[in-house]
């Protein structure tokens, strides 16, 4: 075993980090087992706390100044959301950050897999319903422990950092994570706080979420809200339904051809007061008023000088969300069956709402039907209105 101490002077010309070293904290020693993944952040390692022989994360930042902001923007929102209950809240576990020979290290409780890895495991095969609302149940030593739905556990972060006026802005099936998807099937927490924000640093305009989980507001250029995370929800939701993403991911303008297609095009006083707008729209005069539509791919690539890339899908795109009631469905399937797909799609297509004012919260999804199961003994006219 290697033992490198964190005050290394020597750190600049140190060799890389390699399985069977250790890196040392002011608290612990992490024995590095083996790296379980590399991004442009660095990389991450499954380690062994030698304090407590509990199995952990590190995330190894490079020694790039490049990444410096994000670190700390990372560690601060750990820091806020360090009052929430992690277990509770559907939050991956801080323990601490340190340095190792110059670079910044990030310790978090080990979880399973991301979301994305999932379905890729599955070989793309789309969840149920009862997957995606399922209800595991562990047993503890005393006690049983009941893990709720999928998508509440969602819901139920995004509602505990409202109540720290805190935007994830990054919701993608990369950043939500399995716990033990062997012991513990769907129990999942969120990820990744390395582009959070509070709600007092929002700015009308800022490059923010993935393509193909950006909403409206942002790509529009529009002012916004803790809103734009209950929309990457959807999105996610959505893209477990279909194993497929809902919007094209690798091309903005196709995103935002698909998007409106599906949910309809903002109306235009959204369109007007949107900064971006006229990267994706042009305004043409009608007979009494002025109007908008969307750039053909010809005039997105002149005015952008992006190249509109095509479409490429394994599934065809839904005319509306409506349509998703009937994908993959099957004779013999019961009443109640149907019920939960129209559940679903409703609770969609408040998700996806096209205005972020007019979009449900978080707290209000959580009393929508489909999470209540309140459609299978309340006619479903009774819904969240």
């Amino acid at each position: 075993m290697t033992l490198w101490s964190s005050s290394d002077p020597s750190g600049a010309s140190a060799p890389e980090v390699q399985p069977g070293h250790t890196l040392l904290s002011s608290s612990s020693g992490y024995s590095v087992l083996e790296f379980i993944g590399e991004g442009c952040f660095g990389r991450m390692a499954r380690c062994r706390n030698q304090a407590t022989q509990e199995t952990v994360a590190v995330k190894i930042l490079k020694k790039d100044t490049d990444y410096l902001q994000d670190t700390e923007r990372e560690v601060a929102m750990m820091e806020v959301i360090s009052v929430l209950n992690p277990d509770h809240s559907n939050m991956v576990k801080f323990f601490e950050q340190f340095e190792h020979l110059g670079q910044t290290c990030l310790a978090f409780e080990m979880l399973d897999k991301c979301l994305y890895q999932m379905m890729l495991e599955r070989y793309w095969i789309p969840l149920s319903l009862n997957e995606i609302l399922t209800i595991a149940e562990q047993q503890q030593t005393e006690h049983h422990t009941t893990v709720s739905c999928l998508s509440e556990q969602l819901l139920v972060a995004l509602d505990a950092l409202k109540g720290l006026g805190v935007l994830h802005t990054d919701i993608k099936p990369d950043n939500v994570m399995c716990v033990n998807q062997l012991d513990q099937p769907f129990r999942v927490k969120l990820i990744d706080f390395g582009e959070a924000m509070t709600s007092s640093e929002v700015q009308t305009g800022m490059d923010l979420q993935p393509a193909g989980y950006r909403s409206p507001e942002i790509a529009l250029g529009l002012p916004f809200t803790e809103a734009i995370d209950v929309w990457g929800v959807g999105c996610i939701l959505a893209f477990l339904y279909l194993a497929e993403n809902l919007f094209p991911v690798d091309c903005e303008y196709q995103m935002m051809k698909c998007m409106f297609e599906v949910l309809g095009q903002p109306e235009d006083h959204m369109l007007r007061a949107g900064i971006h707008t006229k990267y994706f729209f042009i305004e043409e005069l009608a007979a009494h008023h002025p109007t908008w539509r969307l750039m053909t791919p010809c005039e997105f690539t002149d005015v952008n000088n992006i190249q509109a890339e095509e479409r490429h899908s394994l599934i065809d795109l839904p005319g509306s969300l409506d349509d998703l009631v009937n994908i993959q469905i099957h004779p013999e399937e019961e009443a109640a069956e149907i019920e939960d797909r129209m559940a679903f799609v409703d609770l969609l297509k408040r998700l996806l709402h096209v205005d972020g004012d007019q979009r449900i919260s978080s707290q209000h999804a959580l009393q929508h039907s489909f999470i209540t199961k309140w459609h299978l003994t309340e006619p479903f006219d009774s819904r969240v209105p």
